[in-house]
């Protein structure tokens, strides 16, 4: 297992000491996490200090001047990406459950399963490592984990609903991501009849969904050769009006879900707002889920109005990307419990470790970690003022800007539905 260094002290002075006298733990508000702490990684670290300037990450060092200031913690499962990362067979052990089943495939049942099954384990394991939300949101179908995650969808059917899902027919339209924020994306397709913005996922990332040549011809629009964008490896037509024709198999394994009250507030990037309590309700935003895009940035968006200020990706994928191109220069801080290249215990024990050193209090010993000479309180619920849960209101922003900025993010949702209603009524 991979060493990380936690160290604290009263401030950058007494660190600098402490990393040079080898000491580790401690206490007090200024804290640094090392991953593989050689000597090269120290001297990092103390340039580090040295700079007083705070470091999230960045060659796997975190630097911490002072704790993140008060806010919500909310878990963000991620949906299919292009990368799955390692399974979760050293997390499982570490829970003393069975290894998963193998995956040999790539195919979209397969992709969607074992991202369900990743997203179900470090859940558990977050939990089990003291690290717990307040809200919960999901991208595309990692949606789907977070209704399980909160209780609102019945532990004991998520076997049946991972495999059935998983396997429901889809219709043969591509994705492409691009480098784009969603309303200049949606100029792109405006004139293709069999192509629609599916994800405005942050300012500088969108997805287009539909037929392959016409995404082709949408691609070649792009003049500036800068522009990142790329076609993802897989298909299956979520979040478009495409999959309409599908909907009813997808309906049928909805429908067999028993539903119950959520542990915390689950958040819908489809309406941008909390799933409803009523059946019904609920059970009409799950298809519609289905067939209308994500709006990632916006539940960012709102998240963050209501209180949130730590965003812990519970699995692999871009989400903590997206969430800082979102909030770029507000205070938050992003982190993920899985990777897509290191062992998956390593990255969540590294994911705790950056946790402590923004000031929370994680389990360290169940990871195995160095526990801080006197831990302060644990820090699990969000600010003051915000109640047990995330606002679901208006919140003043902090943002230098906040009027022209919000004015700004209402246009950019306002313009995407008018794309989906626009192709929904030629179509």
């Amino acid at each position: 297992m991979t060493d990380i260094l936690l160290a604290a002290a009263a401030g950058p002075g007494d660190l600098r000491a402490a990393l040079r006298a080898g000491r580790r733990g401690g206490t007090g508000p200024c804290r640094v996490a090392v991953l593989d702490p050689t000597p090269q990684r120290i001297e990092q670290a103390l340039a580090l200090i040295d700079r007083g300037e705070p470091w999230q990450g960045g060659n796997d060092l975190w630097f911490a001047p002072r704790p993140t200031p008060p806010g919500g913690t909310v878990f963000l499962f991620p949906g299919l990406d292009a990368r799955t990362g390692p399974p979760p067979d050293d997390v499982l052990r570490w829970l003393g459950r069975p290894a998963g089943p193998a995956s040999g495939s790539t195919g979209l049942a397969e992709r969607t399963r074992a991202t369900l099954r990743l997203n179900r384990v470090l859940h558990a394991a977050l939990l089990r490592a003291g690290i717990v939300p307040d809200a919960m949101a999901g991208h595309s179908a990692g949606e789907w984990s977070a209704l399980f995650a909160a209780g609102l969808f019945a532990e004991p059917a998520f076997e049946d609903f991972a495999r059935t899902m998983g396997a429901a027919p889809v219709p043969d339209v591509v994705f492409a991501a691009v480098g784009l924020p969603a309303e200049a994306a949606a100029r792109l397709a405006r004139d293709e009849q069999g192509v629609v913005l599916s994800h405005d996922n942050a300012p500088d990332q969108s997805v287009l969904c539909g037929d392959e040549d016409a995404v082709g011809r949408c691609l070649a629009r792009i003049a500036d050769p800068e522009v990142p964008r790329r076609v993802l490896p897989f298909r299956s037509g979520f979040h478009s009006p495409m999959l309409a024709p599908y909907l009813p198999g997808f309906s049928a394994v909805f429908d067999r879900v028993p539903l119950a009250r959520p542990s915390v507030p689950v958040w819908s990037a489809t309406t941008v707002a909390p799933y409803p309590d009523d059946e019904t309700e609920l059970r009409a935003l799950l298809n519609r889920h289905l067939v209308e895009p994500v709006r990632f940035r916006a539940v960012i968006e709102r998240l963050y109005r209501g209180g949130a200020r730590v965003f812990v990706q519970v699995g692999c994928g871009s989400l903590p990307r997206f969430v800082a191109a979102t909030l770029a220069g507000r205070p938050h801080r992003t982190v993920s419990a899985g990777s897509a290249t290191r062992p998956q215990l390593d990255q969540l024990r590294w994911a705790a470790a950056a946790l402590w050193a923004e000031g929370h209090a994680p389990d360290l010993p169940a990871l195995g970690l160095t526990t801080p000479a006197a831990a302060p309180p644990p820090r699990t619920g969000p600010a003051p003022g915000i109640g047990p849960a995330l606002s679901t209101g208006p919140a003043p922003s902090t943002h230098p800007v906040a009027g022209a900025y919000e004015a700004a993010v209402a246009a950019v949702s306002a313009s995407v539905e008018t794309v989906y209603r626009t192709w929904r009524e030629r179509t």
